[in-house]
């Protein structure tokens, strides 16, 4: 008897298991129903009725994690314990606007830094594209390049060491100290990239003169079932082929647990401009990235892998065999010959492997706030190749291994909604060495750096108000070892420190206008390349000789931003203004000699350092001609520009490679979803981008610069339907549309080649 006692005790408990149901109802801040919300849970989809209901049947008991998306709503996570209240209510957030690529906050107090945002429908749109060509949507940013392949981004006229890249949290650390080398980053890993025009020097660290471009990917999948996303793209100038590839779930049955794998193939061979092919500019790139993590109420952990490959050519009319031909490709701004394109890539050439491991956990401790540790690891492998001698053009003539170890922990504080506490700090080391071998001496030497620093910031909200104050102390060492071309040992130790603080604040005057205000002071040490130059550099055609006396870059900015946003009437405007002095700033300059070596003529370049001046000002505004239907579609007129000066204090000299005044327009138009179609858009474009005229010919190769120059280009392209939840986007674009030949000033091969001509795109992106 008791025997079948427990037996039926323990079919019914059996039974019970698993027959819990979850009753959701979804609904915004005005308590009205949200249909067609879909909700990930338990690695499964559901879809809300006409009520904003979902019913969930044969659920366990237990805790997990939960999450719903809604057109134009912010993402709702939450971990969520079954049994659960019936119905369980959840409430939608409306989504921070995006106009323009900027983002406006509406009644949301308006953030003290001023931020702009390229969201996920953006990057599609540059989908192949470098990350520097990406972040140019935004006003303000440029590029810096070499050749056509080649660029850098710029902010307020600033690149290379005076910005930092926060690559899935983590500092880039590369060779970035030479124009010519480009971020080690695939932007397709990116869900957002947030682009800080401020010197935001005390969260991050120094080298943030100019700004700081965070690169996010998405938050892992927790709690969602399989998807993924596939995006290919072709370019005809260049006959460019890029693919993406991104899978992504959590674990059946595991469903704290989530995963990520992405991978990027490119391809691209000789470009041309609208006259001739530009030989040797091909490029061949591999990326891929893996993430994992765990995901608990009471904290998470994750792991990051990332590799990157690119090989480029660099344009052969960029090495030239004697001063006469020097001068003469100078004279005639074009190359002498020009052959069939190829895809082949030959010497001289750059190649370059960049890993990124990464691990993260926080942790809500019982005293309050949350705790996070973070540590990375990077190593970047960098070779570049010239033509050589006796069959020595396989042998890389630099081969340069970067080591870099950096760890961060901070706290902060979640619980008080008026006071916001941040405080931590950052370890760093690194090590470059150049693997011997190559016959050359390189151009910068061996090196090993430590650096560390602590941080404090702390923000205030009421109402319309927002302010932020913060503190910063770091320290750096640097010790330097190597043999020139005359076997003479150079190098030394350095040591630098410095404080550094910022000061902001904003305020919304009304739903539509805000006013933000924000101070700050960021600093960087000298580079290595800086100090100690004393060879060729490759990839830039150049011979660089560097100062060992130069003292650390000091630099105070005062940057305003002043936003106003009516999506009613269809009214964008945002204005920045901005003011930068840099103590000790630090530039290459040619000095109008050569320096004659096997092979090659190539004119020198020397750093030196004046007190600099920096000023200007982006506009970015949009205005809606037509409208029917939601807010967002019919036609509008949008326009941005940027401007930027700088010279030396004392002198009033002006500096080499600034940006020259750029403004760009466009006419677009957009149509309500029907049928299939989930969008619809087109657009026209036109820039302009003036003639530099503030520029001081002793420092330019050339006497003059390019002339100014227009650009047109068009793009179509919608979103469809394909399945229950899949997509298919397809859009068609062209740049440079008329087919212009002309050359940009901030094109350190402008001497020998024009810039690109017509290039057609055609991107798809299949969602499933």
């Amino acid at each position: 008897m008791r025997k079948i006692l427990c037996l039926f005790l323990f079919v019914s408990v059996f039974s019970l298991y698993g027959q819990e149901t979850l009753n959701l109802k979804i609904e915004d801040n005005q308590k009205q129903p949200l249909p067609s919300a879909v909700v990930h849970f338990i690695g499964k989809h559901f879809v809300s009725d006409a009520k904003g209901q979902v019913s969930i049947p044969k659920l366990s008991k237990g805790k997990f994690p939960i999450k719903v998306s809604y057109l134009g709503f912010l993402d709702y996570e939450a971990f969520i314990t079954i049994p659960a209240s019936n119905p369980y209510i959840i409430t939608m957030q409306e989504e921070v606007n995006q106009l323009s690529g900027t983002t406006l906050v509406g009644r949301v107090t308006q953030p003290v830094k001023v931020v702009t945002d390229i969201d996920k429908s953006q990057l599609q749109q540059k989908s192949g594209e470098e990350l520097a060509k990406v972040l140019t949507s935004v006003a303000g940013i440029s590029m810096i390049q070499t050749g056509a392949t080649i660029a850098k981004p710029v902010i307020h006229g600033l690149h290379s060491n005076r910005i930092l890249i926060l690559n899935n949290e983590v500092r880039q650390e590369g060779q970035q100290w030479g124009a010519d080398h480009a971020p080690e980053i695939d932007p397709s890993v990116a869900d957002k990239i947030t682009v800080v025009k401020g010197a935001d020097a005390v969260r991050y660290g120094s080298d943030a003169l100019g700004g700081v471009i965070i690169i996010a990917p998405n938050k892992l999948p927790y709690g969602d079932g399989l998807h993924g996303e596939l995006s290919p793209s072709f370019a005809s100038n260049g006959r460019k082929l890029a693919t993406t590839l991104k899978v992504e779930s959590s674990v059946p049955k595991l469903h704290h647990w989530a995963w990520r794998i992405q991978g990027t193939l490119k391809r691209s061979g000789d470009i041309h401009t609208a006259d001739y092919v530009v030989n040797n500019t091909a490029a061949r790139e591999a990326d891929f990235s893996v993430a994992t993590g765990i995901q608990k109420e009471k904290g998470s952990a994750e792991l990051f892998y990332s590799r990157y490959e690119n090989e480029s050519g660099v344009f052969y009319g960029s090495h030239i065999g004697n001063l006469d031909d020097l001068l003469a490709r100078f004279e005639l701004g074009r190359p002498l010959t020009t052959y069939p394109f190829s895809y082949s890539i030959e010497a001289p050439k750059q190649k370059v492997i960049h890993h990124l491991l990464k691990t993260k956990a926080f942790y809500f401790p019982s005293f309050g706030g949350k705790l996070t540790v973070q540590y990375a690891f990077q190593k970047d492998i960098r070779q570049e190749f010239s033509v050589r001698r006796l069959n020595r053009t396989r042998i890389p003539a630099l081969n340069m291994k970067l080591t870099s170890h950096l760890m961060e922990a901070f706290w902060e504080s979640i619980d008080n909604p008026r006071w916001k506490t941040m405080a931590g700090g950052s370890f760093s080391h690194q090590d470059n060495y150049n693997q011997p071998g190559t016959g050359v001496v390189p151009v910068i030497p061996n090196f090993a750096s430590i650096g560390y620093g602590f941080f404090a910031i702390e923000k205030y909200h009421s109402g319309k108000w927002n302010a932020e104050a913060g503190l910063r102390y770091d320290y750096k060492y640097l010790n330097a070892d190597g043999y020139d071309m005359f076997s003479q040992h150079y190098g030394g130790e350095h040591n630098f420190h410095n404080i550094t603080y910022s000061l902001g604040g904003a305020w919304e005057a009304n739903p539509h206008l805000s006013l933000s205000s924000d101070i700050g002071v960021a600093w960087r040490a000298p580079q290595v390349n800086e100090l100690y130059s004393s060879g060729l550099h490759h990839g830039a055609g150049t011979y660089d000789l560097g100062d060992a006396s130069l003292n650390p870059e000091t630099g105070v900015k005062w940057i305003t931003s002043l936003k106003y946003n009516n999506q009613e009437k269809g009214r964008f405007l945002n204005l920045d203004i901005y003011a930068q002095v840099i103590k000790g700033y630090i530039y290459d300059y040619p000095t109008g000699e050569t320096r004659t070596l096997f092979s090659g003529v190539y004119p020198i370049f020397q750093y030196t350092q004046a007190d600099a001046f920096f000023r200007g000002t982006d506009l970015d505004a949009s205005l809606r001609l037509a409208q029917w239907g939601a807010c967002s579609n019919g036609l509008s007129y949008r326009l941005n520009g940027s401007v930027v000066f700088a010279n030396e204090l004392k002198t009033k000299r002006y500096f080499p490679f600034i940006p020259a005044p750029k403004f760009s327009q466009y006419l677009e138009w957009k149509n309500a979803p029907k049928g299939l179609f989930q969008s619809l858009e087109a657009s026209i474009g036109h820039t302009f981008v003036a003639k530099q005229t503030r520029f001081e010919p002793s420092q330019e190769l050339v006497p003059t610069t390019p002339d100014a120059y227009h650009l047109f280009e068009a793009s179509v392209g919608g979103t469809i339907t394909v399945g229950e939840r899949q997509t298919l986007s397809v859009r068609l674009s062209a740049e440079n549309l008329l087919n212009q030949l002309y050359k940009e000033y901030t094109n350190r091969f402008r001497y020998y080649a024009h810039d690109l001509g017509r290039n057609i795109h055609l991107r798809l992106s299949y969602n499933f």
